[in-house]
């Protein structure tokens, strides 16, 4: 005999009406999706140590600049090389937690844009290391599928210890 749950059938029911009551927002375009899915992956990724999940969502050479936050000049690199360039810091902290705010997507053909605010926390022992910002990515189809083919961070506040991230490299070092 199949158990039944009144409360919860209750429940449901006045969860599917008030959904259908409200205003939901448009659901968008599909290629905007897609873009937003792959980009929305990356910090995930790098947080979750699926390396090889973020490494797919990059073109075969792409630009990453990061000068806002270390200086420095724009770099062109192999998925695979920044890659290594993460797993020689992330790992060496206690977590990382990158969230993302809402994915602005403009797409023109096989070209795209995407941005979206970022708060990056990193922590050693209960210590914090938190830059704050705006990535812009930029993408191309190849072969059917959206890869990025420029990163950019743009730092606007960093709240904490950046020395944290020398501790984090040399703990990173030696689990290596």
């Amino acid at each position: 005999m199949k158990p039944t749950f009144p409360a919860v059938a209750v429940l449901s029911a006045l969860a599917t009406s008030a959904v259908a009551d409200s205003k939901l927002p448009p659901a968008g375009e599909p290629e905007e999706a897609a873009i937003r899915t792959l980009v929305s992956s990356i910090p995930l990724a790098v947080d979750r140590a699926a390396y090889d999940l973020a490494e797919a969502a990059f073109a075969p050479e792409f630009v990453i600049d990061y000068t806002s936050l270390w200086g420095g000049e724009p770099a062109t690199m192999t998925p695979s090389a920044l890659m290594d360039a993460w797993r020689g810091i992330v790992p060496g902290f206690d977590v990382t937690w990158h969230e993302l705010g809402p994915v602005s997507v403009t797409v023109n053909g096989d070209m795209a844009t995407a941005t979206a605010f970022v708060d990056g926390r990193h922590w050693i022992d209960g210590e914090l290391w938190r830059p704050v910002g705006n990535y812009f990515w930029d993408l191309q189809r190849i072969e059917g599928s959206w890869l990025v083919t420029r990163m950019e961070f743009d730092m606007i506040q960093e709240i904490g210890d950046r020395a944290l991230t020398a501790t984090a490299m040399g703990r990173a070092a030696s689990q290596n």
